[in-house]
Formats: structure tokens, C-alpha cells, sequence
């Protein structure tokens, strides 16, 4: 009987990566937006997770997560606006998505929705920028293209083989790292956080003026600095990789920095 019981308890733990993988989403949305137009994901408490559509759709799905006693506090709202398609997570009937992502008009009263919070998957075309953000969650952006933007309080943000003009990466409390690919125009790059390590992985050809600092962490670069006239003053280095060009904001208060070459 014990050797049966153990067979089905390992059987059961084997099976629970699946069935979690096969849940059905709590929020569900499709639709298209043209070529150039910017897709607007905003979270309060929960992860946001973008990956490559194979539809050409922007498909969005909502996981909530916690006390289900407060499932109907949370919920999901997608608005198709001229600029494009935003994606808001809201906690009251009182909550609204626009253009400028969540609003409240409450004033006051029962703020306790429990422990519930809502993770975003979201599938979008690569003809579309991207911009997400999360109070409190983890950003997780893959194969974007053109103007990206990443923004948490309390998370890690991760950006990986992305085709950009430019990027912007912020975060108070969490790890930055981005992995461009190749890069589409000759936009700006800046990435910050307050306490965690800030890495940016770079193809060979790379070139940008720096701006970099860091108050307590390292400075580690695969490639050859040319340092400028304000360099080393007060935790903060000017440098120049390759012929410069674009600009290159690169800080952390309590972190290192590293910049590395895709070989």
C-alpha cells in the first residue's frame, strides 16, 4: 500500500507543472492594431510577460493569482485608442483604462482586496512597439521590435533578443537586463535602477556615448571604454564604445554594471 500511495503522490507531483500550464485564463482578449502603433501593457500587483505573436494578433491573457475570495475585486480592460491598444489591470468598478493606462475616481473606503493579483501574458505582432509596466511584478519582454519601454517599482526587468531603435528600462528594486540583437535606428538607451545589477548585452559592432555610474557595485565592459574628460567623478564615468553615436544612460545606485558582447 505504501509503495502504491508513493507511486501516486510522485504521480501527482509530475503532473502538476502540466496542469498549471493548461489552466484556463480569467481574462482573455484579441484584436489588431496597425503597423507602428504602440501596444500599452499596465499592472498594478502581478508579472507582465510579452512574447512574439504567430497570429498577427495582439492576444492578451489574464491569470489571476491568491485568495479567490477576492477574484472579483481584479480585473482586466483592454481600450483600442488612437495611439493603439492598452492593456490595464483595475480593482474596483470605479477603476478605467485610457490611453494613460489605470485611473481611480474612489475616494477612500474598503481598499482590502485580499491577496489576489493578476499576471499578463501578451502576445504581440512584431510590426508593433511595446511599453509595459508593473508596480509590483517582474516585466518580461522577448523578441520585441522598434521603441521599447520597461518600467517597475519592485521587480526584475528582462529584455531579450530584441531588433530596437531604443529602449528605456527602469526599476527601484530589481535586476536590469536587456539583450539587443540588433539595433533598427540610432535611438537612445537608458537603464536604471535604484538597488539591483543593470547588464546590457550588445552585438560586436556596438557604439555609444555613456553616461554610467554606480555608487557601490563594479563597472565590467567587453568592450574597449574610451574614457571622457568628466570620468571616475563622484561614482559616475564618461566613456565612448566604438564611434559613439547614440546615447547610453547606464545607473545604479547599489549594483554593478556590466556591459557585454554577443559574440
Amino acid at each position: 500500500m505504501l509503495r502504491r500511495l508513493s507511486s501516486a503522490m510522485l504521480a501527482a507531483a509530475i503532473a502538476t507543472p502540466a496542469l498549471a500550464q493548461t489552466r484556463a485564463a480569467d481574462f482573455t482578449w484579441s484584436g489588431t492594431a496597425s503597423a507602428g502603433a504602440e501596444v500599452s501593457v499596465g499592472n498594478i500587483s502581478g508579472d507582465i510577460k510579452i512574447t512574439p505573436s504567430t497570429t498577427g494578433k495582439v492576444e492578451v491573457l489574464g491569470f489571476k493569482r491568491g485568495d479567490s475570495r477576492y477574484f472579483d475585486r481584479i480585473k482586466a480592460d483592454v481600450q483600442q485608442t488612437s495611439r493603439g491598444i492598452v492593456v490595464c489591470v483595475l480593482y474596483d468598478d470605479n477603476s478605467y483604462c485610457d490611453d494613460n493606462g489605470s485611473h481611480s475616481n474612489r475616494r477612500g473606503g474598503d481598499r482590502n482586496w485580499g491577496d489576489v493579483r493578476m499576471d499578463l501574458e501578451v502576445a504581440v505582432p512584431t510590426t508593433l512597439e511595446v511599453s509595459a509596466s508593473s508596480v509590483s511584478g517582474d516585466v518580461d519582454v522577448t523578441g520585441a521590435h522598434g521603441d521599447v519601454r520597461a518600467n517597475t517599482v519592485s521587480g526584475d526587468i528582462r529584455l531579450d533578443r530584441l531588433h530596437a531603435s531604443s529602449v528605456r528600462a527602469n526599476t527601484v528594486s530589481g535586476d536590469v537586463e536587456v539583450r539587443v540583437d540588433e539595433f533598427t535606428g540610432n535611438g537612445d538607451l537608458s537603464f536604471n535602477s535604484v538597488s539591483g545589477d543593470i547588464t546590457l548585452d550588445a552585438p560586436r559592432d556596438f557604439g555609444a556615448d555613456i553616461a554610467m555610474s554606480s555608487i557601490s557595485g563594479d563597472v565590467n565592459s567587453d568592450f574597449p571604454l574610451t574614457l571622457g574628460s568628466r570620468s571616475m567623478r563622484r561614482g559616475g564615468m564618461e566613456a565612448r564604445v566604438g564611434n559613439g553615436g547614440r546615447r547610453l544612460d547606464f545607473h545604479t545606485v547599489s549594483g554593478n554594471l556590466r556591459l557585454r558582447s554577443i559574440n
